[in-house]
């Protein structure tokens, strides 16, 4: 292979090893769904651009170094570098230069660190081509810091640390096999290249007069004496940086992009010594030429998956018993998000975030039970080994659902859309879950218990610390008992009605332990004021809502159905009603809240959910889960206020100005606004 061919070789090395990785390892979207929304990830392009540029750098760096290491050897003095070690040289720095280049115009790189790259770049292989090729080592080493710094842009600490290691290894250990080849194609080498051993003036790369054309085997010797050290602390940084950052579980390791890169990492650079020291040997010289080229093209390809692994998303953190699992889930059309609840053995709640079918066939209607298709092919089925389990959408709850049996000792789910599926890894340890939780879970109420989980793992993960909040280990959900605060805003709710002199109430409550305290409560507090509470109301009663979000959606509905044909009363709902599905199954409603969903701290947490499970709205479950994982907000107010809830939008910043709904949104396609000031004394804190 000719001198300009082979640099230009390792570079589109680098660029397929680039688009591999990226194929396996979905490069451009979040496969973390806690963690990718603060990082997201760029698109194939740029990550490409960077695996050149870095591979460049790398190759004219390490070309510098090593020329000028071995330049003080026999023949090296007053002499330029070796031809072809200075044809690599330009190469990469040309490359380089123009990368660098796009990256200005594309906005990914700073105007002044990119023109010191380029001059940097270029100033190695002009010193190369002179008389003192040691002179371009200085250029040489600072080229590798900016690769190491380079490489490791999306780190900090002891991780920066390691890649720089790695970057200035790597970039000596490519010089290195790019000296051997050289000694394999000179003249007098033992590789057969050139049948007159005794001339100076063969056609491999060292022919030309004036370089640096030593013995072929001294110029062997120093190359392999260089490439091991430089090889081993490659690897050595390599496996560190996967042990420091690698995936947490081990199933990610070999089945997505950012394991498969983190792994090419560590072992390439194993191979490659390993190769380097075979070509010591004379076994080895015999094909050294061949082995060296080798070589180098494991270094470029080491040094591109290290370079993408900045582009492509951390994999979720490994399962644990007893925690709430948010993981991707890759399908040949669709990249979903699944969480898994409680993750122990025996049934278990699975929430696959919304698709636009789930959330079609949710809208028209489809209640517990029903499937939910996602495309004229089939549906969407979860299995642990065991019968497959449709997905299906239930009443008030976004995306789609499934109660899923898993036992001890199955270390994966699969998740199945038109016979295309996806694999899940899972722990859920051999310890029962607490029989109260698992029944809340997997019942009627489960879909408002995952909102709560969901909102702690955010806040959790947000707040820096990995979904491992108070929220994260899953002890209760919201419908298992009547919380203090939202007994004083239902007790609140009934004085205030009762002193608008309201015919009566029509209550609609369920059999969780949740409602039934509700109940209890509400007509204990309107008797006390003489309003009447009835199961089946007369037309004018207000409805009260204190049911979970299942039954209220029906309610709801047949609330507005009699309404069509007869004069109707007002909606009163419960304050853990607040969520978009269950608001937007009335014209119009009136909620108790202790805090106001147009401000900016439960903004926040309705984008932050939204982001992570797509098509995931916000609750008060959620949100108070995001408040005491610590989430950004606000503590709640002492007392009560009604808020109002009609499908009118009021934009309340710039991003809703297209007056579309956004999805975070307490209400997409309406608005809830205070009405009133506090109803009643200040209650007990939740």
């Amino acid at each position: 292979m000719s001198a300009p061919l082979f640099p230009a070789g390792l570079l589109a090395l680098a660029a397929l090893t680039t688009v591999a990785l990226a194929r396996a390892g979905g490069l451009g979207r979040a496969a973390d769904p806690v963690l990718a929304l603060v990082d997201p990830s760029p698109s194939g392009s740029a990550a490409a651009l960077r695996a050149v540029l870095l591979a460049a750098t790398a190759a004219t760096a390490g070309t510098g170094l090593v020329a000028s290491l071995v330049a003080g050897g026999t023949g090296g003095r007053g002499r330029p570098a070796a031809r072809g070690m200075r044809v690599v040289a330009w190469v990469g720095g040309l490359v380089a230069s123009g990368a660098c280049a796009v990256e200005v115009l594309t906005g990914g790189a700073s105007r002044p660190l990119a023109v010191a790259q380029v001059v940097v770049s270029l100033l190695v292989p002009l010193l190369l081509g002179t008389g003192r090729p040691v002179t371009a080592a200085p250029a040489a080493l600072v080229l590798a810091g900016l690769l190491g710094v380079e490489l490791g842009t999306m780190r900090t600490g002891l991780p920066l640390v390691v890649d720089v290691v790695f970057a200035v290894a790597g970039a000596v250990l490519f010089g290195s096999c790019v000296h051997g080849i050289g000694a394999g194609t000179a003249p007098g080498s033992d590789s057969g290249t050139d049948s007159d051993s005794g001339t100076d003036s063969g056609s491999g790369t060292d022919s030309d007069p004036g370089t640096d054309t030593g013995d072929p085997g001294e110029r062997l010797v120093r190359a392999v004496s260089v490439a091991v050290p430089a090889g081993l602390v490659t690897t050595i940084a390599g496996v560190g940086q996967l042990a420091l950052t690698g995936p947490p579980a081990g199933y990610d390791m070999l089945h997505t992009g950012y394991g498969l890169a983190a792994l090419t990492q560590a072992i390439v650079p194993l191979l490659v010594t390993a190769t380097c020291l075979v070509i010591g040997r004379p076994a080895g010289r015999v094909r050294v030429g061949e082995l060296s080229r080798l070589c180098a093209g494991g270094v470029v390809v080491a040094v591109a998956a290290a370079a993408v692994l900045a582009t492509l998303p951390h994999p979720a953190a490994a399962p644990v018993p007893g925690r709430p699992l948010a993981r991707p889930v890759e399908l040949p059309f669709q990249h979903l998000a699944v969480l898994v609840a409680p993750m122990r053995p025996g049934p278990n709640l699975v929430h696959i975030a919304a698709t636009p079918a789930v959330a079609g066939s949710q809208a028209a209607g489809h209640h517990h039970g029903v499937p939910a298709p996602t495309g004229p092919a089939g549906t969407i089925t979860v299995s642990a080994g065991g019968a497959a389990v449709p997905v299906v959408a239930r009443p008030g709850a976004p995306g789609g659902w499934a109660v899923l049996d898993i036992p001890a000792g199955v270390d994966r789910i699969t998740v199945t859309d038109d016979g295309s599926p996806a694999t899940v890894p899972v722990d859920v340890g051999d310890d029962p879950a607490e029989p109260a939780l698992q029944q809340a879970l997997t019942g009627p109420d489960g879909p408002e218990c995952a909102s709560a989980l969901l909102g702690g793992l955010v806040a959790g993960s947000t707040a820096g610390r990995d979904g491992a909040g108070p929220t994260a280990n899953t002890a209760e959900c919201p419908s298992q008992r009547l919380a203090a605060a939202d007994g004083d805003a239902l007790r609140d709710s009934v004085t205030f009605l009762a002193g608008r002199r309201v015919t009566g109430l029509n209550l609609v409550s369920d059999d969780s332990a949740r409602a039934t305290a509700a109940a209890e409560l509400v007509r204990a507090q309107a008797a006390s004021l003489n309003l009447p509470v009835r199961d089946v109301g007369v037309p004018t009663d207000t409805l009260l809502v204190v049911s979970g979000w299942s039954a209220a959606v029906p309610a709801l509905r047949q609330a507005v159905a009699r309404s069509a044909d007869e004069p109707a009363g007002g909606i009163v709902l419960a304050p853990w009603l607040a969520t978009g599905a269950v608001i937007s199954a009335a014209p119009s409603e009136v909620l108790p809240l202790l805090f106001n969903p147009g401000e900016s701290p439960a903004r926040q947490y309705g984008a932050t959910v939204a982001a992570v499970f797509p098509g995931e709205g916000p609750s008060t479950a959620g949100y108070l889960a995001w408040l005491r994982a610590g989430g950004a907000g606000g503590p709640l107010d002492g007392r009560a206020t009604f808020y109002g809830a009609a499908p009118v939008d009021v934009p309340m910043g710039m991003d809703d100005m297209d007056m579309g709904g956004n999805p975070g949104d307490w209400y997409p396609t309406g608005t809830i606004v205070p009405i009133n000031p506090p109803v009643g004394p200040a209650g007990a804190k939740q």
